[in-house]
């Protein structure tokens, strides 16, 4: 009888057993846990400020002022866990003034992918928007790309490079998502952000536009719904990359 009961565990070690248990489980990071068994909008999103003022300080020169705003508007957005608006950073400035850097660094310190997150959405009028005569067509597909990118997951940035050669229209798509209402089109849109990027052109003495610089909405380019499409992905084919 001694031999068959030696293996067996009093009630009491059992209770021990289940508290050791449940205390592991109080202590474990289930956040962590949710993330590492799948690609979620709130684990991809991981702000690291300190890294980003590191970076900015050690590798963005002459821009002291500007890498204050935006650090202190970027902190204030996403400590607000209920803004009730975007937030909307615009970049404008000379050739070489670190614009793109800036932006490049955002996303890289905002979200674990950086600029290959799939909530991190880079648009260039020239690439996504080339020709005037296709504008109606770019209006649906824009209002249709942003609105499901945010449905899929409010915390994502959308970049607009070279706004000097969007056309209006496509800025008045925009339009809706930027103010301060709480829906849009169904959607809830306030933890989104928007970096709309700007080069001012060089002058000549008299007056005119270098050669050089950005100019006029190009004739040619590659096919405009294809480079949209190429960005889709998931079943409603609007959980896409930038």
């Amino acid at each position: 009888m001694a031999a068959a009961t030696r293996g067996c565990w009093s009630w009491g070690s059992l209770l021990g057993l289940l508290g050791l248990v449940s205390a592991a489980a109080a202590a474990w990071d289930l956040t962590s846990l949710h993330c590492h068994f799948g690609a979620f909008c709130e684990c991809d999103f991981q702000p690291d400020f300190q890294g980003l003022e590191c970076d900015l300080a050690q590798h963005l020169a002459g821009q002291h002022l500007a890498k204050a705003l935006v650090v202190k508007a970027l902190k204030a957005f996403v400590q607000d866990p209920a803004p009730t608006k975007p937030l909307v950073l615009s970049l404008h400035g000379w050739t070489g003034t670190g614009k793109s850097y800036l932006s490049s660094l955002l996303a890289r310190y905002l979200f674990r992918g950086g600029l290959r997150s799939p909530h991190v959405h880079h648009f260039s009028p020239v690439i996504h928007f080339p020709h005037p005569s296709h504008m109606d067509r770019y209006k649906k597909d824009l209002k249709r790309w942003v609105q499901g990118n945010l449905t899929a997951c409010s915390r994502s940035l959308f970049l607009f490079d070279e706004m000097d050669k969007l056309a209006p229209s496509l800025m008045e798509v925009l339009r809706p998502f930027l103010g301060s209402s709480w829906v849009v089109f169904g959607t809830n849109y306030r933890k989104a952000i928007f970096i709309f990027i700007r080069w001012l052109l060089a002058l000549r003495p008299h007056g005119r536009a270098s050669p050089r610089c950005p100019g006029a909405f190009p004739t040619t380019a590659a096919a405009p719904r294809a480079a949209l499409r190429a960005q889709r992905a998931g079943p409603a084919g609007l959980g896409a990359k930038g």
